[in-house]
């Protein structure tokens, strides 16, 4: 049995990058294709004795294209995606560190609407079978891979605060769904349940930090991202700060600095400590005093009122 105890998490880290790298890349060549799959067999429906034959045959010629396309890649992806479950579940500290979760959380998400957003019947085709495409397998999969990860503060975040594609309803939609089809266990379907009430609450309180803390100062601010910065370094060549997640992140990538193009090892990143304590103190007394607005206006409200 794998542990997080039995790996170098670093260097796994490097696995999980190229992991997501695949998943995130055939599961949207897959989803691509069943929509052009969807779209164009609508089109030869709907025009079966209007249409010309030379655009007949062009039609018919992107449909085969877009057939192979989905066969071919499909198998790659129900691969892919069942790597993905096992190793979360097994090594969930490697897919929650800085560097690659909001990457991870963003995939997520993307891929849950597609499954259960208001665009799903894009992805439906005849004989779903002849592709090796089971989209209630799909969403099964997908959720298994949340729920390997729901002890983890960071990927809740993550989740939370994903404004492309994360909606509440969708996880009521997936809870709906993975009920009618008995999907997943009672036990599953609860925490199912949990899990999506914790990343409700962290994102209201992640858009009520944001609106206190309101306009970030540009010093504050990640050049990259446009976040407040956590932990700034310096970059060695170019003498840009940035924040360690956003530079360890793009490293696993590109062994360059982002903005100058010289080489970069992380080991190379000079910590900035005065500006990291100067973030801090910035919004710890920002969020205090927003805090004891809130507290007084609340007081206020709560006086009795004077009849006398």
């Amino acid at each position: 049995m794998l542990t997080s105890h039995s790996v170098n998490l670093d260097f796994f880290v490097q696995f999980v990058n190229l992991l997501l790298n695949d998943v995130t890349f055939v599961l949207d060549e897959s989803f691509t294709a069943f929509i052009q799959i969807h779209e164009i067999s609508k089109l030869l429906e709907d025009s079966s004795s209007d249409m010309d034959q030379n655009t007949r045959q062009e039609n018919e010629e992107k449909l085969s294209a877009a057939q192979g396309k989905a066969k071919s890649y499909m198998q790659l992806t129900n691969e892919t995606v069942a790597m993905l479950k096992l190793f979360t579940e097994a090594l969930a500290d490697s897919f929650t560190k800085k560097e690659v979760v909001v990457r991870l959380a963003h995939m997520l998400d993307y891929n849950l609407e597609a499954l259960v957003g208001p665009k799903k019947a894009n992805l439906k085709v005849k004989n779903p079978e002849e592709y090796g495409w089971n989209p209630r397998q799909m969403l099964a999969e997908v959720t298994d891979v949340y729920l390997n990860l729901q002890s983890k503060q960071s990927f809740i975040d993550a989740v939370a605060t994903d404004g492309r594609s994360y909606r509440p309803e969708y996880w009521a939609e997936a809870h709906k769904i993975l009920a009618k089809w008995a999907l997943k266990s009672p036990e599953q379907l609860r925490e199912w349940e949990q899990m999506a009430t914790h990343i409700h609450t962290a994102k209201e309180q992640a858009d009520l930090e944001e609106a206190d803390l309101g306009e970030i100062p540009e010093a504050y601010e990640d050049p990259l991202m446009a976040t407040l910065m956590e932990d700034p370094v310096t970059l060695p060549i170019s003498k840009q700060i940035v924040d360690r997640s956003t530079i360890q992140s793009h490293l696993l990538s590109d062994p360059h600095d982002p903005f100058n193009r010289t080489p970069l090892r992380i080991e190379d990143v000079i910590p900035n400590d005065a500006l990291k304590e100067e973030i801090q103190n910035w919004k710890a007394n920002l969020l205090a005093q927003k805090m004891a607005e809130r507290s007084a206006a609340a007081a206020h409200t709560s006086e009795p009122m004077d009849t006398s």
